[in-house]
């Protein structure tokens, strides 16, 4: 208290001095008297004290209010009214000055102590809360991801610089419907989840942040959501925070299709580091050596790649196979197969007529050597027979055709006795 310093605002001397002697006597040291508003805003600024006592009845051409909102604006001092009036038109314009207190005359010592107390208090505190809500700001405005404050219907109350930059925003948004935005840029598979999710929110049910795609033009972007709900002065609202997760995802397809490159260079190199093997001019009774070695080595690189796109499919690969799996178990292994050969630059179709399918190579890198020489042949007939065998299906697999012998294509046979 000691170190509280007053301005008193004050035309009629006499009443001027006694507040100055009341309030010292309080404890609270009085920096000087001002007559006029115009001389109590030139006090202020000069001495800067604390807090002004004002009366709101001043003569001269700005009254106690003009001066209070003045000093409020300029300064950031607290001012506590005085006044020996107290009807509702004069407390109205008061009011709207935000004043920190009121003082009716004639009053009390303990009643000018109480006022002034309380002011003081009031305004450390709305300090405190300015200060606290211009860093929130900062950090809001700052922030290097989109963030709004959503109404309850979805209405933009506030949003941050950085939330312009998404697609379906532009400048001076607010009072827009964010979630009929949203709907016309976000991918149809994500738009539900979206919806369930915003709901979910108001209901006060805590959720996971979840991943959407926005489109923008013919360019597909990826966004991690964060919805939280804050009620602000009673009301429900929802804060939006998309963090911008496009170049991961860019990242890791670029690796997914780094690493299928690297596998079908892979695979492309085995099948190929076979052709001098078989275009060796030697005795059959040794190439069939050959070819069982070659078939060895295609299992040994393969079999886990089938075990696990099988295991994908929820199939289990057993000795006694009933005719209903016989089925599920041949399309998949047909699915698997046309991968494989795709990855080598093969298009394959599949025709089948009851217990038969043959499967035609469409297109196939090889074409004119294959026409000239059977190794080719040979080499997807070992590949096409051992990876058969991994189904543990009943049934065998033939060589329908060959380039070679002046075919348009390479044709296989499979026959499943199990769906006869």
């Amino acid at each position: 208290m000691a170190n509280t310093r007053l301005l008193v605002v004050e035309d009629e001397s006499i009443v001027a001095m006694d507040i100055k002697h009341r309030a010292e006597g309080l404890g609270y040291d009085v920096l000087g008297i001002a007559a006029s508003g115009e001389e109590a805003i030139n006090k202020t600024e000069e001495k800067l004290p604390d807090l002004v006592l004002m009366d709101i009845v001043l003569k001269g051409k700005m009254d106690g209010i003009q001066a209070a909102q003045e000093i409020r604006e300029r300064f950031d001092i607290p001012v506590v009214y005085l006044t020996a009036y107290s009807d509702e038109k004069t407390l109205s314009r008061a009011k709207l000055t935000g004043p920190f207190g009121y003082i009716i005359k004639p009053f009390e010592d303990r009643e000018l102590h109480s006022a002034i107390e309380v002011a003081l208090y009031k305004h450390k505190m709305d300090s405190k809360l300015r200060e606290s809500e211009e860093k929130y700001r900062m950090l809001f405005q700052s922030s290097p991801n989109p963030i709004l404050l959503l109404d309850s219907e979805g209405k933009i109350v506030y949003n941050n610089e950085k939330a312009e930059e998404m697609p379906m925003m532009a400048p001076n948004k607010v009072g827009t419907d964010f979630n009929e935005l949203m709907s016309k840029v976000i991918h149809k598979d994500d738009l539900n989840l979206y919806n369930e999710n915003f709901s979910k929110v108001l209901k006060g049910e805590k959720i996971e942040p979840f991943e959407i795609r926005i489109l923008k033009d013919t360019k597909k972007l990826y966004y991690e959501i964060y919805l939280t709900l804050m009620n602000i002065n009673n009301d429900s609202n929802v804060q939006f925070i998309a963090h911008d997760i496009t170049g991961i995802r860019e990242a890791e397809k670029q690796r997914v299709e780094l690493a299928k490159e690297k596998a079908r260079s892979e695979l492309y190199s085995f099948v190929v580091s076979a052709i001098p093997v078989f275009a060796t001019n030697i005795p059959p009774k040794l190439r069939n050596t050959i070819i069982k070695n070659f078939a060895d080595r295609f299992e040994s690189n393969m079999k886990p790649n089938f075990e696990s796109f099988m295991e994908k499919k929820g199939i289990t690969l057993k000795r006694d196979i009933k005719k209903e799996e016989s089925s599920k178990i041949f399309s998949s292994y047909l699915e698997w197969l046309s991968n494989f050969l795709l990855n080598l630059g093969i298009k394959s179709d599949v025709k089948s007529s009851k217990s038969k399918y043959t499967l035609e190579f469409l297109t196939f890198p090889w074409m004119d050597d294959a026409a000239q020489n059977p190794i080719f042949s040979l080499i997807f007939r070992a590949m096409l027979i051992r990876s058969f065998t991994w189904t543990n299906l009943k049934g065998s697999v033939s060589q329908k055709s060959s380039l070679v012998d002046g075919s348009n294509s390479i044709k296989f046979e499979f026959y499943l006795s199990s769906l006869r």
